[in-house]
């Protein structure tokens, strides 16, 4: 795109900090993109927002007081188990565990709270387990 369909200015590509805000909290990220350099209209293709989905994901995560990303991938692997295993043992589905830690998708509360408690010790992964079976 060279010129901006919307005045007809010249559009370039860039990356630029862009402010994303959630539930009156704000985030800045880098966004790249095409900017038009009359009217600042942004122009973003699949590829351009996946490039910041997983920081807003997570920005999202902590102000609804969910784990991130990295968090749930900190827990699964201090359970020294593997994603699908995750999955037989907590539900969710075959690829529920990558979709969790990819930020496809937001893990559930219930499921959250449990990895939380479990991450804490205040209850036991074998007991989880012998009951998951």
């Amino acid at each position: 795109m060279t010129n901006c369909p919307i005045c007809n200015g010249k559009v370039e590509c860039k990356t630029q900090l862009t402010t994303y805000t959630y539930k009156e909290h704000s985030i800045e990220v880098e966004q790249s993109g095409e900017y038009c350099l009359e009217c600042k209209e942004a122009f973003l293709s699949p590829q351009d927002l996946k490039s910041t989905k997983l920081e807003i994901a997570n920005f999202k995560r902590e102000i609804d007081h969910f784990l991130t990303t990295d968090e749930l991938k900190r827990i699964r692997k201090k359970l020294h188990i593997n994603q699908q295993e995750a999955a037989t043992i907590f539900g969710g589905g075959i690829r529920a565990f990558h979709k969790y830690e990819t930020a496809e998708v937001t893990q559930s509360k219930p499921l959250d709270i449990l990895f939380r408690l479990i991450d804490s010790n205040k209850i036991s992964f074998d007991d989880i387990k012998r009951v998951a079976v």
